[in-house]
């Protein structure tokens, strides 16, 4: 089927009740069938069908009724031509025509259908709307009907050479290279105070010796993130740039918490604050490729607050991330997280993510501070939540640089 007939699936009745990833799977089993002027089809030969008109003028014709000329612009062309119970209707065609035949067994399995949203998303208080645009996500992803944002080649590379034991500096200078753009920024980022150097950096080898080898992996990757926050529909890029802005932010506090807590990697902070919304991407990816019906940018951030966090795990376990990393994905927005003594990257994020929303002074979804576990555990002798302000303050200049460098 052609793209056009594809988009006005959406608008037949009952199609338009599926869900958009089902409408998507009957377009690829649905038939075109043609008639020329004179031709009739009996609804009686026709029962295992749903039919639809898409071109061409043809005449309606109902038992005890008058016959109707139907078009495909007029109202009744986006219902089926024939009613289950109507046997003795039949049309005949106007001039040269193109029928859509669906499948009715196949439509009425897919009614019938029934999908369970995973468990970590049972409490999350996902509508029943919301539970099927992530079930068909989930389906479209195992199916690979819909493709999940990939690392860049040049990320997916340092990160396979890193894994191995005898990898040098050589090896991975002669990968980044590949990649100007991302090796003017690692050699930025080795002459920032980010890395405190002393001496001017000037070749790609230099600043992945000061950096070093874990530090080069978790940059190049965090460096090529922004290069996936994209999508061609004016409305959802809009989106798509504010959760990036969201997801920069929340990196760089990240980042100056780990170097003031000396918990982790400040780099590894950096990485794990950019991909807690990785997940944004495939959920808007969906929205733009199967025509999902969003009527105002607050469906978009309703449908996107309540999937980023499953979904956001599916991407990172694609990409055969450390579980830590997943659960930083699963958790970033789970206030009230307490199920280990330990402090972990997905407590850090969720108190970067705290700062960030008073920050920007959004208070809607915000509990409070003093009574949330993380905060408690990771400042157990401040229990005033001014002083991380305060710490922050401080770290403004780092920050600042962190979010300089990622956005450039």
């Amino acid at each position: 089927m052609s793209d056009f007939d594809k988009d006005r699936l959406k608008y037949l009745f009952p199609l338009k009740e599926l869900r958009a990833g089902e409408r998507l799977y009957l377009s690829k089993t649905a038939k075109i069938h043609h008639m020329e002027f004179g031709d009739q089809l009996w609804a009686r030969d026709s029962q295992d069908l749903i039919v639809y008109l898409l071109e061409g003028k043809l005449d309606l014709c109902v038992e005890n009724e008058e016959p109707y000329l139907l078009n495909p612009d007029d109202s009744k062309a986006f219902h089926p031509l024939f009613k289950e119970n109507e046997l003795d209707s039949h049309i005949v065609a106007e001039s040269p025509c193109e029928l859509l035949i669906i499948d009715r067994n196949q439509f009425n399995t897919l009614v019938d259908q029934e999908m369970i949203v995973p468990e970590q998303s049972a409490s999350s208080h996902i509508s029943q709307v919301d539970t099927s645009i992530y079930n068909e996500i989930s389906q479209a992803i195992e199916n690979s009907t819909l493709k999940l944002p990939s690392l860049p080649e040049v990320a997916i590379k340092i990160k396979t050479a890193a894994a191995k034991e005898d990898v040098g500096i050589d090896d991975v200078s002669r990968i980044a290279e590949s990649d100007p753009a991302i090796v003017a920024r690692l050699i930025q980022v080795a002459n920032s105070p980010l890395s405190r150097g002393v001496e001017h950096v000037h070749s790609i080898r230099d600043a992945i010796v000061r950096l070093g080898l874990t530090m080069t992996q978790n940059l190049v990757i965090s460096l090529s993130m922004k290069q996936l926050f994209k999508t061609d529909q004016h409305i959802l890029q809009l989106r798509m740039e504010e959760l990036y802005r969201h997801s920069v932010e929340v990196a760089a506090i990240s980042f100056a918490l780990s170097k003031k807590l000396n918990r982790f990697n400040p780099d590894e902070l950096l990485l794990a604050g950019l991909i807690h919304d990785i997940g944004v991407i495939p959920v808007i990816t969906y929205i733009d490729e199967t025509g999902l019906e969003i009527q105002s940018e607050k469906e978009v951030d309703s449908i996107i607050a309540k999937l980023r966090a499953p979904v956001s795990g599916l991407v990172v376990k694609n990409w055969d991330f450390p579980e830590a990393m997943v659960a930083v994905c699963e958790q970033a927005e789970n206030w009230f997280k307490n199920n280990s003594n330990e402090i972990d990257l997905a407590d850090i994020v969720i108190v970067a993510q705290m700062y960030s929303m008073l920050k920007n002074k959004q208070l809607d979804d915000l509990p409070d501070i003093k009574k949330v576990p993380v905060f408690k555990k990771m400042f157990p002798d401040e229990q005033d939540p001014n002083f991380v302000m305060e710490v922050l303050k401080e770290a403004n200049d780092e920050i600042e640089e962190v979010k300089n460098v990622l956005t450039m």
